[in-house]
């Protein structure tokens, strides 16, 4: 049985520094002479400025027998959708970081709010009984507010990029 998601580690909420190095599914982030190995979707892969760029990226510290281990994200939308991903039984970190690396959180609450399973299990690992059990698991969990507010953050995202090229 998993444990309450809300209240299990939030050591580490995020990190900022500058990026060393990327890997296929890693990037590793330089901050006070420490470098963080951080495990992230696909698609933030393809969104890493050039090594040596300062980033910032969101993270979920998890904690197993054999391993600690950090995801990354560079929105709190993303990072809310992977820790409730992570409570539906029978996907752990790295079949939710699958699932986000094939959707954005705004794609995939749609295809959770819309009951499109189908869709959901294309992403690597997940059948369609996987797929209509996180929907069923999610559905309420979801609410249209948490919706609003990962609009807002694209906005402000969108925002402060626009003003970066104005200057």
């Amino acid at each position: 049985m998993k444990s309450n998601w809300m209240m299990e580690e939030k050591m580490i909420r995020f990190i900022k520094g500058a990026l060393e190095e990327t890997t296929e599914n890693t990037v590793i982030l330089e901050n006070n002479g420490i470098g963080f190995e951080i495990f992230v979707p696909e698609n933030v892969m393809a969104q890493m400025p050039q090594s040596g760029s300062e980033v910032k990226i969101y993270t979920y510290f998890h904690v197993r027998e054999d391993a600690m281990q950090l995801f990354g994200f560079l929105t709190k939308s993303d990072l809310r959708m992977f820790e409730l991903l992570i409570t539906v039984n029978g996907i752990g970190p790295k079949g939710a970081l699958g699932i986000l690396s094939i959707f954005s959180a705004d794609e995939l609450r749609m295809s959770i709010f819309a009951g499109d399973a189908k869709t959901i299990s294309k992403a690597p690992g997940i059948g369609r009984k996987t797929a209509e059990k996180l929907i069923l698991e999610l559905k309420d969990k979801i609410t249209k507010e948490q919706q609003i507010q990962s609009i807002n953050e694209k906005v402000n995202s969108q925002s402060k990029t626009e003003e970066k090229e104005d200057k």
